[in-house]
């Protein structure tokens, strides 16, 4: 499986798990304020996630890219 694939699979698999907590934390007392903190939070992780992978990827096509200059 392409690496790109895998990884919007994952982003999926976690909003489906945010959405799921998320309705979890508004059937526990019919307030919707819980549930926006816990997709909130679900968002803010993979928000950082993504920003983390951005910043890995670009380092190595700029270290192959350094190397093939050498």
């Amino acid at each position: 499986m392409h690496q790109r694939t895998l990884t919007k699979l994952i982003i999926l698999g976690v909003l489906g798990w945010g959405a799921f907590h998320a309705v979890g934390a508004y059937r526990l007392n019919h307030n919707p304020s819980r549930a926006a903190v816990v997709f909130a939070c679900t968002l803010l992780f993979l928000g950082c996630w993504l920003a983390v992978l951005r910043v890995s990827s670009r380092r190595v096509a700029r270290r192959k890219l350094d190397e093939a200059q050498d």
